[in-house]
């Protein structure tokens, strides 16, 4: 008897990780688990950025894609060419599941529609929540096309996955049959808590001062991610240094500080070394789930100090996590100094390292994350669904 055929897995996404995104890392993270697993991918996704090269388990296909949006306003929106239309068909006329991330894109809309239309099963995952903009009145925009468009996109799904119980909430999932809430992995071989001497070692690699207290941020150097709030709180806490590694148009090397150190774009292997020498991360933006960066620094066992929203997106692990009210218009900055003196002068919090990244790792790892999804995948196509289309 022949061996079974392996499941062939269409992963829509609007970037590829070369963007610097945290949904893409995830994305790709999860399409190598389930190469490991025996699971053919073909990965979709805009050509805005490079791609990754193609491997046994994984095809890459880049689509003519656009980033104006981006460039003009740093809101992450490709606007994808219509003559990436013939490869999404075939794309998808070529799979058994369509796992698309994320509602909101014109991508997503295209595979989504585009998938039930063939009669495939369609997953979409989605991270993104509530999101702050520049005014009320586009913040409540957003809030209301996203929660129509949700509506409408996770009810054409086979099945909806959230990240985080808060981007559940927003959506008003919580009940629906066709919803599963799956956290995000990690490595814990990569992140994981050093030894105090490999702490002062890696921090007399990065150059920082033995005594002197270090908050990192990692991330889209852009205003959803709260970089108009650190330009603030960088210049009233002038005693730690802030170090920043990410990349985007709100360039921390611009403020011009003494106490600032950008160190732009970090592989990814090497996350771990910034988490174990720094004392606190911040990440004071809007619009997030449970970021990666954020499980990532508590598997390291660095304290953080983030939005209400992002501490309650795992109750499994909110008392990990300091908070502040998420920003959505106009900062509390004297707010946000309050809490970062406090958290910073909390020593049995900062040195609660340990036990922070033994909880964190019991929480989340990538083997579980692809089990739960492949047993979704597994659900949905061993089940009647729409009738194919030959």
């Amino acid at each position: 008897m022949s061996a079974p055929r392996p499941l062939r897995l269409l992963t829509v996404t609007n970037y590829f990780p070369s963007h610097g995104g945290g949904i893409e890392r995830v994305a790709e993270r999860l399409i190598d688990e389930f190469g490991r697993r025996g699971v053919a991918v073909e990965w979709l996704s805009g050509d805005t950025d490079p791609p990754p090269e193609s491997t046994s388990n994984r095809a890459v296909v880049a689509v003519r894609a656009f980033n104006a949006v981006e460039r003009i306003t740093q809101l992450p929106y490709p606007l994808w060419s219509p003559s990436a239309l013939p490869a999404i068909w075939a794309a998808i006329r070529r799979a058994d599941v369509v796992h698309v991330h994320e509602h909101l894109y014109c991508g997503s809309i295209l595979g989504v529609c585009l998938a039930r239309l063939r009669g495939r099963p369609v997953v979409v995952t989605q991270h993104m929540g509530e999101l702050g903009l520049r005014s009320r009145l586009f913040t409540a925009a957003y809030r209301t096309c996203a929660r129509a468009l949700g509506f409408l996109i996770f009810g054409l799904a086979t099945r909806n996955v959230f990240i985080s119980a808060n981007v559940r909430a927003f959506f008003g999932r919580e009940r629906s049959a066709k919803t599963r809430l799956i956290f995000n992995g990690l490595d814990p071989e990569q992140f994981k808590p050093a030894s105090a001497e490999r702490r002062q070692r890696v921090r007399a690699e990065l150059g920082i001062e033995p005594r002197r207290q270090v908050i990192l941020f990692v991330g889209r150097y852009v205003r959803k991610k709260g970089l108009h709030i650190l330009e603030s709180l960088a210049s009233r806490l002038s005693e730690p240094l802030w170090v920043f590694a990410g990349s985007g148009p709100e360039d921390p090397s611009r403020w011009q500080r003494d106490n600032v150190r950008v160190l732009g774009r970090i592989p990814h292997e090497r996350l771990a070394d910034l988490y174990q020498a720094a004392d606190l991360l911040i990440l004071p933006s809007s619009g997030e789930g449970l970021p990666l960066v954020v499980q990532e620094a508590l598997a390291c066992g660095l304290g953080v100090l983030s939005t209400e929203e992002v501490r309650d997106a795992c109750p499994a692990a909110k008392e990990m996590i300091r908070a502040h009210p998420t920003p959505r218009t106009i900062p509390d900055i004297d707010g946000w100094e309050g809490v970062l003196r406090e958290s910073l002068s909390d020593a049995n919090y900062l040195d609660g390292r340990s036990e922070r990244a033994q909880r964190a790792q019991r929480l989340w790892s990538w083997e579980d994350c692809a089990a739960q999804y492949l047993q979704l995948f597994d659900e949905i196509t061993s089940k009647p669904q729409l009738e194919r289309v030959p």
